[in-house]
């Protein structure tokens, strides 16, 4: 008989607790290591997904960078005249775009910006970078890159409107998907993008901001120029030449006319004058602005020479168009300007142009033949005159026929305007509204807001044409970031170049009849900042005797001669100071009479950025 043996129930017990230990850790560690097994994976999967991530936003930038390289291969097509590489460009542009757009697409990458962490926010913005991008493409290039810029210049003696009325509708779908573009970036949010995502929407951002300035603007004379160019009703207009070696404010004498007729594009010459088909007046033909005639005098009413003494286009035209009514009994629809360093501009496009004289016009001796040695070949007025006419008609005939390079024809025109060589005054308002403020309107502006201007103006007080040895270089500074109230300083130099050789052989229309071939007398007028005030004004270090001074245009104004006795140089200073707060004026610019040569202009503000 077996005893019962008292330590089996414990034992047991122990038995039972050893076994369950391991089972127990068995279980952890089999949980620990499914755990761990998730988490790799979720850490794979989400390498995965970066990975994949990245890739496609690596294959977006490429495209992109691609699609860049082919924007000048457009732009220079259209203006090479070259639509055939302009279009295959364009082609390429948007197949970049569109593979772009492509790979910023589908399921990943959405599931990717939805999520609440990383790099949701570039992901959203690098999608939007290429959609504006494909929409850039298809809505701006490639329409662009159609566009004739020989529809804006003459072929075969007239503009085709037609052509221009396509023009103007390709430039109407272009800003409109531009602004399109631009406005598809407004979601972004820009905090918390990094460095290259941010940098590459402030780059794209900056391209659309640039683009639609410049749009506006053609737009805007596309669509008055087909009316412009009398359709449908034909106009007329009095284009005026000014010789810049008879100095006036806003170029020189006005002394050879012609009057175009316009019409549905064809544009011809009607009618030729000359200042010696008017007559001087003992009174002004017009009633006179009395500050005009404070600074100049009532004579710029009573001679045809002198209205352009006013640095108005507007008023000066009003006093020749007195004239001309007068004369000829006719009105006009507007009047242009030119001057004959513009002229040479132009012929730098279209190609030197014969005269029935002989003479070749082109770029290179177009000022000086026509400014200078016109008057050593021929003694008289009339002979002047008729030379003048001759080549006036020789380049309408080129500009006419087409010049052979659209983009060196417009761009003469544009740098001929900049520099108030080229000056426009029209009836129509909205033509008028369109170059206000611009020096083509020979108006400076009328208060300081967008810029804050000062006027330095030559006019020619010897009666002859000696202006043409004259140069000119300007300095001027504003305090505007640094004082209160700012003051306007500067200096003005004029130079002489006339020899004692070239002076004993000037023949006497150069000359004058009332000064010694050696002496050059300049009246020189001054003008402030709208509102301001003259502070002083200084000719070699002392005080200068003022001739007149006052309001005129809404600013300060002053004039003061100069004389030079053969080569010499003599220096205007002078100082204005504004009236309104410096927060309120515009950046510092000069406006000055377009001389025979380039004037040279430095602008400087201390403080400004």
């Amino acid at each position: 008989m077996n005893r019962a043996d008292p330590d089996a129930p414990g034992r047991a017990m122990h038995r039972k607790r050893t076994q369950t230990k391991p089972r127990r850790r068995l279980g952890l560690w089999i949980s620990l290591g499914a755990l761990l097994f998730v988490l790799i994976a979720i850490v794979a999967i989400g390498g995965w997904l970066a990975s994949q991530i990245y890739g496609q936003a690596d294959r977006v930038r490429a495209h992109l960078d691609a699609a860049l390289s082919h924007v000048s291969e457009v732009q220079q097509g259209v203006m090479d005249g070259d639509f055939d590489s302009a279009s295959v460009a364009a082609e390429q542009f948007a197949e970049e775009t569109g593979s772009a757009r492509a790979e910023a697409q589908g399921r990943l990458w959405s599931f990717a910006e939805s999520l609440p962490v990383g790099l949701a926010d570039d992901l959203v913005a690098v999608r939007l970078v290429a959609e504006s991008a494909d929409q850039l493409a298809r809505d701006v290039v490639q329409p662009m890159s159609s566009v004739d810029l020989a529809a804006l210049v003459p072929r075969g003696g007239a503009i085709d409107v037609g052509a221009l009325a396509q023009l103007s509708g390709l430039l109407d779908q272009a800003e409109a998907g531009a602004r399109t573009a631009l406005e598809s970036l407004d979601p972004i949010n820009r905090e918390n993008l990094i460095g290259p995502v941010s940098a590459g929407v402030t780059k794209l951002e900056n391209a659309l901001n640039s683009i639609l300035p410049m749009l506006q603007p053609m737009r805007d004379v596309l669509e008055v120029l087909p009316e412009a160019l009398g359709s449908p009703e034909p106009k007329n207009y009095l284009l005026m030449f000014q010789g810049t070696s008879e100095a006036r404010s806003l170029g020189g004498n006005a002394a050879v006319f012609l009057v175009l007729h316009a019409d549905n594009g064809v544009v011809s010459i009607v009618q030729r004058a000359d200042s010696s088909d008017f007559s001087s007046r003992a009174d002004p033909i017009v009633p006179l602005n009395p500050e005009s005639v404070a600074i100049y005098g009532d004579k710029i009413g009573r001679y045809t020479p002198d209205p352009t003494m006013v640095p108005d286009f507007t008023e000066a035209t009003s006093i020749i168009l007195g004239f001309w009514a007068d004369r000829f009994d006719m009105t006009f629809d507007g009047v242009i300007s030119i001057d004959p360093v513009a002229l040479a501009y132009v012929l730098g496009a279209t190609g030197p142009v014969q005269l029935p004289t002989g003479d070749t016009l082109s770029a290179a001796n177009a000022t000086s033949l026509l400014l200078n040695e016109v008057y050593f070949r021929y003694e008289t007025n009339l002979e002047q005159n008729a030379f003048f006419a001759a080549a006036a008609d020789a380049v309408y005939t080129a500009v006419t026929n087409g010049p052979a390079n659209p983009v060196a024809f417009i761009s003469a025109i544009a740098r001929g305007a900049d520099e108030g060589r080229i000056l426009y005054r029209s009836n129509d308002e909205r033509q008028t509204e369109l170059i206000a403020g611009s020096r083509m309107s020979g108006v400076m502006p009328q208060n300081n807001s967008d810029s804050t201007v000062l006027g330095v103006y030559v006019n020619d007080n010897t009666g002859s044409k000696k202006s043409y040895y004259l140069d000119m270089a300007i300095e001027a500074s504003s305090t505007r970031c640094e004082a209160e109230p700012a003051e306007y300083s500067g200096a003005v130099t004029l130079s002489s170049s006339l020899s004692a050789d070239i002076a004993g052989r000037l023949p006497p229309y150069i000359k004058g009849p009332y000064f010694a071939a050696e002496e050059i007398s300049t009246y020189v007028v001054l003008y402030g900042p709208v509102g301001g005030a003259l502070d002083e004004v200084l000719i070699d270090g002392a005080p200068a005797p003022v001739l007149s001074a006052g309001q005129h245009l809404g600013r300060p104004a002053v004039k003061v001669e100069v004389s030079h006795w053969l080569e010499s140089s003599h220096t205007i200073a002078f100082r204005f100071h504004a009236a309104e707060a410096s927060s309120e004026l515009g950046p510092l610019n000069v406006w000055h009479t377009p001389m025979s040569r380039a004037t040279s202009v430095a602008i400087t503000e201390p403080g400004c950025s």
